[in-house]
Order: C-alpha cells, then structure tokens, then sequence
C-alpha cells in the first residue's frame, strides 16, 4: 500500500494536468478536475504521512531495479510531512486561482500548469537520487516559466528571462555537479552517496560541496544569489506569486539539506 501511495503524488498530479489540458475550453469542467483532483492529493498525502508516521521510511523502486542502481522513491517523516504541506497549499492555490484568474484569456492554462509544477515538487521531495532531482527541477522549471509567461505584459516577459536564465545557469551547474558526482563515488543514490562520501578526498568533497552549493542557493534565492526573485515576482499574479513563494525556493533549501553529509 505504501509503495503505491509513494507515487500517487506524481502519477495524480500529472494526470490532472492531462486531463485539465484536454478540456481547457471548459472553464467548469477544469475547476471540477483541478480542485477535485488537488482534494483526492490531499488525501493521498494524509495517508502517505500516516503510514510512513507508523512504519517508518519507504521506499518503492521503479522497473525492478533496486537502490542504489535503479530509480527510487523515499519517504520518510520530513519528505512525507513536506508532501502534504504541498498537497494544503496547492489545494488551497487552485481553490484561490478560480476568483484571481478567472477573468484571464488563458484561465484554464493556470490550472495545468499548477498541476505540472505540483508534480515536480513532490517528485523532487520523494526522489532518492540526484539525476532524479535535476530532473523534477526541470519540470518545475518549465511549468514556472510557462505560469510567467501566460497573458504577460512586457514587464512580465522581461522578468520571466531573467528567471529563466539564472536558472538554467543553476541547471548547467547541478548538472555539471551530479556528472563529477557520479565520477568520484560511482552513484547518484543520494543514501549510498552518504556512504562512500568519505571515500572521497576532501579537496573533491569542497569542489561538489561548492557546485552543488552555487546550484540550489539560486533556485533558493539566496544571497547573493537572489537576483531573479525581485526582479520576477512583482510582476506576476498574485496566486501564482503565493505559489512560487510557498513552494519553488523550498524545494531548493530542502534538495541542499538533502545532499549534506
């Protein structure tokens, strides 16, 4: 039950944004799916908290491939209690979206685009390896342009490119870290990386610990490294604003603390 549980989070929110696409031209139907949908996660999340509050961690491997080799996902108290503080604030984003959004050409949109993003947040909280995580980045990477650049005036779109670009120089960089990563400790499990962490020297230890540093210290608006967080967010609506605020830089302070010794 819990294996499953593990990646209903993903599965559902992805599937809600499938099905918000397909019927974009119905306002009514997308608000039924859209809070419907943010409803059943919120349950979802609840029962993941329990099971993973008396049982303890879990872990569900993908394709018959078992840790470290093979795509995983873990729960543990942290990971499950940061999935249903996204499945409230998502429940409570879409419910808002309907009377912020309601009157914009491409309302719908919002919706999907929520639901996307919601994915790659919990798959960055439940993934168990690092190539993983870079790829739940993208993913809310690309759904947080896309709710940048929906109805954008030009001080918008302005904003968005600089978001984007400061970003994508994170990505570059994570990417470059998870390929020095995986050449000096032969994983990217990041439990078997804990491990075989002190077989590696030490001045290799601060270059990854710096990359990995820079990497996710943009995505978490960090000082100094903040630039894209005041030049994009005051030009967004308020909804997608509280989105943005609750969750993006979170996911980023939470991959760093994931990847401490």
């Amino acid at each position: 039950m819990t294996s499953v549980l593990l990646t209903l989070p993903v599965v559902v929110s992805l599937g809600i944004a499938v099905l918000a696409f397909f019927l974009r031209r119905k306002a009514r139907a997308v608000e039924w799916v859209s809070v419907g949908g943010a409803v059943v996660l919120f349950g979802v999340a609840g029962l993941l908290l329990s099971d993973i509050s008396a049982l303890g961690p879990q872990a569900v491997a993908f394709g018959q491939w078992m840790a470290p080799f093979g795509i995983v996902f873990i729960a543990d108290n942290t990971s499950a209690a940061m999935v249903i503080i996204t499945a409230i604030i998502g429940l409570g984003i879409v419910i808002y979206a309907m009377a912020d959004l309601k009157e914009k050409r491409s309302y719908t949109l919002y919706h999907v685009l929520f639901h996307v993003l919601l994915a790659g947040v919990y798959g960055a909280f439940l993934t168990g390896d690092l190539f993983n995580l870079y790829v739940w980045f993208e993913v809310m990477l690309i759904a947080s342009f896309g709710l940048m650049v929906l109805d954008a005036p030009k001080v918008q779109i302005d904003g968005a490119v600089k978001y984007v670009v400061l970003n994508l120089i994170s990505t570059l960089v994570f990417l470059l870290a998870i390929g020095l990563v995986y050449g000096a400790s032969g994983t990217l499990n990041m439990a078997d990386l804990h491990v075989k962490a002190v077989l590696i020297p030490k001045d290799t230890q601060a270059v990854l610990g710096a990359l990995l540093l820079f990497a996710f210290a943009i995505k978490s608006a960090l000082f100094p490294l903040f630039a894209w967080l005041p030049a994009s967010y005051h030009t967004l609506p308020s909804v997608v604003v509280a989105l943005f605020a609750a969750l993006l830089t979170k996911v980023g302070v939470y991959a760093l603390l994931g990847c401490l010794p």
